[in-house]
């Protein structure tokens, strides 16, 4: 008995040890396991298809390569482009688009769903001469088809308001592709966010961007990101013949102009771009095709993976 008595305390002892160590290998080890698994998610993260252009444009790559040249004219002629449709003038990037836009001689025709809301926010802008204020609903997709009508240009900063709310890009972009198509539009700039992933893009598992859209999607029950990456399949997939490009800049902030914007192959990572200087970027890219067929993020420098 007195043999017996004494291996008990050992065996308490032995228990308690393999309750501590057991859980604690386990847990080491699955957090290593994880670790590697970011690590090599990170190494084979890749941008997809956001650089890959449209066949016949600038920056287009052919089986071999090689850049194919443009069909384009570009070159920054504002007298060849007069008119620009620009699709959620009431918003922060439309606000700010809107009056640079007149600023450069163009004649501006905005879809929105209040005139007075547009006076409102734009003030003696709202009466210049050379804006045209179309009344409308994202909803009405003819109305979007007919707004393009005479346009060079369509521009569309819209999105969901609020961001719980359906989605409306996934049916009114069709609608602006089918406007352009109709009506001998070329030119269509579609503003996503940085959040959206695009065909073929792999993130890393554990990164800022990947949680941040966790959050916005999950938790916040935002309908954003869900809404522009169906645009964006859409135009990669359907979309051929019209000079598209899509936009994702980062997180936005209020103020004016800070600096230039670098189009970029980066993840998703945390920083905040102005709105007056995602609008200034955008009137650039009217006569010009270097991003034709893209998908460019869009930050402040300095960026790892400049397109």
């Amino acid at each position: 008995s007195s043999s017996s008595s004494s291996w008990q305390p050992k065996q308490l002892f032995l228990l308690i040890m393999a309750f501590l160590l057991v859980p604690a290998a386990y847990v080491g080890g699955t957090t290593l396991l994880l670790a590697a698994g970011d690590r090599l998610s990170k190494f084979l993260a890749s941008p997809g298809v956001a650089a890959d252009g449209l066949p016949g444009r600038r920056g287009y790559l052919d089986d071999g390569g090689e850049a194919v040249p443009s069909t384009s004219a570009g070159g920054g002629d504002v007298s060849r482009r007069r008119c620009i449709v620009v699709f959620g003038a009431t918003g922060d990037t439309g606000l700010a688009l809107v009056p640079k836009a007149l600023e450069m001689g163009y004649h501006v025709r905005v879809f929105v769903r209040s005139r007075s809301k547009l006076s409102n926010e734009l003030g003696d802008v709202a009466f210049h001469p050379q804006l045209e204020v179309v009344e409308g609903d994202l909803a009405d997709l003819e109305a979007v088809e007919e707004a393009v009508h005479g346009a060079d240009v369509v521009i569309s900063v819209a999105g969901a308001k609020p961001e719980t709310a359906p989605g409306p890009m996934t049916t009114a972009v069709p609608a602006m592709v089918a406007g352009c198509r109709k009506h001998g539009v070329r030119r269509l700039i579609v503003q996503a966010c940085a959040l959206c992933s695009v065909p073929g893009e792999r993130w890393g598992w554990f990164t800022s961007g990947r949680l941040t859209r966790a959050v916005v999607r999950w938790q916040l029950g935002s309908n954003v990101v869900d809404d522009n990456e169906r645009v964006i399949q859409y135009l990669h997939r359907e979309v051929r013949d019209l000079d598209w490009t899509v936009t994702r800049p980062t997180f936005f902030e209020d103020g004016e102009n800070k600096g230039s914007l670098a189009p970029n192959l980066d993840p998703c990572a945390p920083g905040a771009v102005s709105h007056a200087d995602v609008a200034s970027w955008t009137l650039a890219q009217v006569d010009s095709d270097a991003y034709i067929g893209k998908m460019p993020r869009l930050c402040y420098p300095p960026v790892m993976h400049p397109i």
